[in-house]
């Protein structure tokens, strides 16, 4: 059986889900789907609902935001509904905003603000990137959303992208912060569209492509061995499929310079299951940092993730090497 017809048939077991986030992303994110649909309105307001969106709540309820590990949960926990197209105007929601807000804006001002080193902001620019990401997607855009952003922008190194390094001679920015730094700005694009937001994106693009999505300049080697793995939800240090996916929404992913990462993506697809996960970063041990009520490994296709394959599938569909059925 051809590569492509195995692609239409996952995707048809994609369209027929149970799991309302994969029908909505099968729908929207492949077949292009109008999302204002009343239809596919109805889809997305399904997922409240689902497993996987009540556990994400949970873990927000139960967090301690006067902790670290509060802080860093409500902070995971609105990128990961994000993620899931949890959908936007859940009121609920915005005490976390405006927590994980706060946070921010303290860093910015006990920390970050004492870090321009040799002329460069020193900040987790994926700080802001994912804030900004889900404050997007869900529907909580305020007045400090345009704050972090225009801040996101001012911190960019002068050949894009963001470097938290406290060493001097740190001198060029990291995948991390530069890939989920780029994925906030894209969201909120569609929020304000600027020159300067266009030129910042267009810096971060660059910065990606130019090390072919995950790869070293120098030698062509991953940058790290475990870029290469699969995981979801996504890890909060970047991986090959994060930096495609982030690309293949920015408009980036048909660049000649996607390709190894695209053949890679591609290697790892299972006939009749779709794409494995490959780690598991995640455990349902309370006592335990890392701890979720979120059972993303029992959403399976075969022995596939439903959420990696429908994102495989939207990247490769982008990339012009897979033509769903119209």
């Amino acid at each position: 059986m051809s590569q492509e017809r195995q692609y239409r048939d996952i995707l048809d077991s994609l369209l027929k889900s149970p799991n309302p986030i994969v029908r909505y992303k099968s729908h929207v994110n492949i077949l292009g789907a109008d999302a204002s649909a009343q239809n596919i309105r109805t889809m997305r307001d399904e997922i409240k609902t689902s497993a996987i969106a009540q556990s994400l709540l949970t873990d927000l309820a139960d967090a301690n935001p006067s902790q670290r590990d509060g802080l860093n949960t409500l902070y995971g926990r609105l990128k990961y509904l994000a993620d899931i197209d949890y959908p936007p105007g859940d009121e609920t929601l915005l005490s976390y905003r405006d927590r994980v807000h706060g946070w921010i804006r303290r860093l910015e001002k006990e920390y970050d603000e004492k870090l321009f080193i040799k002329d460069k902001y020193r900040v987790h620019g994926s700080f802001h990137g994912n804030a900004l990401y889900a404050s997007i997607v869900l529907g909580m855009v305020n007045q400090e959303t345009d704050e972090l952003c225009d801040n996101l922008i001012g911190y960019q190194w002068p050949g894009g992208g963001w470097n938290c390094s406290k060493v001097p001679k740190a001198i060029g920015p990291t995948i991390v912060h530069t890939a989920y730094g780029m994925r906030g700005l894209v969201a909120y694009q569609a929020q304000r569209d600027t020159p300067a937001l266009r030129t910042a994106i267009e810096l971060c693009a660059e910065i990606l492509l130019d090390r072919h999505v995950y790869l070293k300049r120098t030698d062509s080697r991953p940058l790290r061995p475990v870029y290469t793995k699969m995981a979801y939800p996504y890890p909060r240090l970047y991986n090959f499929m994060v930096g495609l996916h982030i690309l293949t929404r920015a408009g980036y992913v048909t660049d000649v310079r996607c390709t190894e990462a695209l053949d890679l993506l591609e290697s790892k697809f299972i006939e009749g299951q779709g794409w494995p996960m490959e780690r598991k970063l995640f455990h349902h041990n309370p006592k335990k940092e890392g701890h979720t009520d979120a059972n993303w490994e029992l959403e399976k296709l075969g022995k596939a993730s439903l959420f990696l394959t429908v994102d495989a599938l939207e990247i490769l569909q982008k990339a012009n090497r897979f033509s769903p059925p119209i």
